[in-house]
């Protein structure tokens, strides 16, 4: 892969080179520059605000709109890995229950690599696995008429994806997008496992296909190199949410009186909705980032917290919840934290959670999301070092309220993330009680939006706002805690095929070596040996994700052999003295 044809979404962001070692402030304001990038574009690639990507989300919506007034049985499909699969779950979920409510029948699917175990521990090997993939797909597929199919891979590289999209050419009556946020040009182009196609292949195959529109907005390089559950993950709710509630809307199924947004009249053209919904969420964005200083104060106690090997808690209602979830499962996976670093807890559980009536808790105690789960077994462990957070729109659920102030009165870190929630009340929100257990440790983040939903039963709004808080809430826990080196994620989990070739530029990037010395070091330090064997040198990447998929410092190990001072023996001594490889590597060069 050369370096002209690299992954926009695997290319370090030039605006935040040194977000390291920035204060927590710094941090925040960084991620502020980032972020605007989702709506103002990179270079001179089209970015959500050019005509060219907002004629191809009103496709998007036409499309929705002829498959809700056609015959027959029909389905609007979802599909990703990780984090792309999490929120095709939570936009499924949101436009089911509204239509719904509606007395229609709820179409939407989501399909995530590694069903549903996937949406809180991320599973091994699924993402890569295409042959499954298409088994998935055709549980549902088989059985409509007709489909919409969404196919979401920020960098173009989901294998998950690429074999759906390659089996749906052969698949009538479907109309089927490539969404995420590369060129077609910078598509991955390296071997799929067990599979004969990379994922160039199958983009090459489907481009000019009149029942399939690749749509791209470029938003530029996350903050954290790779971290698409960043600007990725919120440029496709806000995409995905603008489809499908223009086309519910233009359908009359969201009527006139329920629509939130003032500019929106239902007899306006497509293009100009969608420019007003766009143009909202990026006074949503403007809007959550003058809470700066609030926010910066969160991710100092997270940063203090994970440095101190403790934890970081989210609680709340449903939907928002739900998005506590989503942030914490991403931490493992992205920063190569422990599972319990980071957990999230909802207000009547998995019940409430997929609404369909299939409960995990029984997998693993990671899968016990109820907050009577917190009340049971967390909160009589806390610590004064462990954060707890309750999250929510305009005032706090009376029960994560109740968890807060016990939480307070163990010595805990506690604040609240509420949405135009009101500062006038110290008590997050609630009613008029000036109960003064809630005065020391405690921060609050309360960001005023003109607009908490689309329409009724639609909070995005207030969703994408409650998004950027977490994402910075724990990324910049995870920066101050030493997980990162510069801008790139230097201990993150290999656990699939697209994060084995991810570490491998990291240690090449970051080292200036070759990408095969670069393979080298990763192999060393995933087997913990100074000599590779034939075996190892050829075995296939599952072998090697099987193998370094459950350890951890993979990637600051490998660092280290890098430099070529160190053995396998001596790198792992170096790390547990002093776990910043920055500040290791940066001692050698001064040396």
């Amino acid at each position: 892969m050369t370096e002209s044809l690299l992954s926009i979404t695997e290319t370090p962001n030039e605006l935040t080179n040194d977000i390291d070692i920035a204060s927590p402030v710094g941090i925040v304001r960084i991620l502020r520059q980032s972020d605007s990038q989702i709506f103002n574009g990179w270079r001179d690639f089209s970015s959500l605000s050019d005509e060219e990507i907002q004629k191809k989300i009103e496709t998007c919506i036409l499309e929705v709109m002829n498959l809700f007034k056609s015959k027959g049985k029909k389905a609007i499909i979802i599909s990703g890995a990780g984090t792309s699969g999490r929120l095709a779950m939570y936009v499924s979920r949101t436009f089911n229950l509204l239509l719904k409510k509606k007395g229609l029948e709820p179409i939407f699917h989501y399909l995530i690599a590694g069903g549903n175990l996937a949406l809180i521990v991320a599973q091994e090997g699924a993402e890569d696995n295409p042959i499954q993939a298409v088994t998935d797909l055709r549980k549902i597929s088989d059985n409509v008429d007709r489909i919409f199919y969404v196919g979401v891979t920020c960098g173009f590289s989901a294998p998950y994806v690429a074999s759906q999209l390659f089996y749906l050419q052969n698949v009538k009556n479907s109309f089927n997008v490539l969404f995420g946020f590369n060129p077609v040009e910078r598509s991955r182009n390296v071997p799929i496992e067990n599979w004969d196609k990379t994922f160039l292949d199958v983009v090459k195959s489907i481009e000019k296909k009149k029942n399939f529109l690749i749509l791209n907005p470029i938003l530029g390089p996350e903050p954290i190199t790779g971290s698409t559950r960043m600007k990725g993950g919120s440029a496709t709710k806000i995409v995905l949410d603008t489809i499908f509630s223009i086309a519910l809307i233009k359908l009359g199924i969201i009527k006139k009186e329920e629509i939130s947004l003032l500019e929106i009249k239902p007899d306006i053209p497509i293009i100009d909705m969608i420019k007003v919904m766009l143009d909202e969420y990026e006074n949503v964005r403007g809007k959550t980032y003058e809470e700066l200083d609030d926010i910066a104060k969160l991710i100092e106690v997270a940063g203090k917290a994970l440095r101190a090997k403790s934890h970081i808690y989210y609680l709340g209602k449903t939907p928002e919840g739900i998005l506590g979830n989503v942030d914490a499962s991403e931490c493992p996976p992205t920063f190569g934290a422990d599972f319990e670093d980071v957990r999230g807890f909802v207000v009547s559980g998995w019940k409430k959670f997929l609404y369909t009536g299939e409960d995990l808790s029984n997998v693993d105690p990671l899968y016990r999301i109820d907050t009577n789960e917190f009340i049971k077994v967390k909160l009589p462990k806390l610590k004064t070092t462990d954060v707890v957070i309750g999250i929510g729109e305009k005032k706090l659920d009376k029960e994560i309220l109740n968890i807060l102030k016990q939480a307070h009165k163990k010595g805990a870190n506690i604040g609240a993330i509420i949405i135009n929630g009101s500062k006038k009340n110290i008590q997050f929100g609630v009613g008029n009680s000036r109960d003064c257990s809630l005065q020391n440790n405690h921060y609050t983040i309360f960001p005023q939006l003109r607009n908490l939903c689309i329409a009724k039963g639609i909070p995005s709004f207030t969703e994408f706002s409650l998004k950027l808080i977490l994402n910075a809430i724990t990324t910049g826990g995870h920066i101050l805690s030493g997980k990162i080196y510069r801008n790139r994620m230097i201990d993150l989990r290999i656990s699939n095929n697209k994060l084995f070739y991810r570490t491998i530029g990291i240690i090449s990037k970051i080292m200036g070596v070759k990408e095969e010395f670069a393979r080298d070091c990763l192999l060393k330090s995933v087997y913990e040996t100074d000599k590779l064997t034939e075996n190892i040198i050829k075995a296939p990447i599952s072998q090697h994700i099987n193998a370094g998929s459950k350890k951890e410092k993979i990637v600051p190990r490998a660092l280290l052999l890098a430099t070529g001072s160190f053995d396998i023996s001596s790198a792992i001594k170096a790390i547990k003295k002093e776990p910043v490889v920055r500040n290791i590597i940066e001692k050698l060069t001064v040396k």
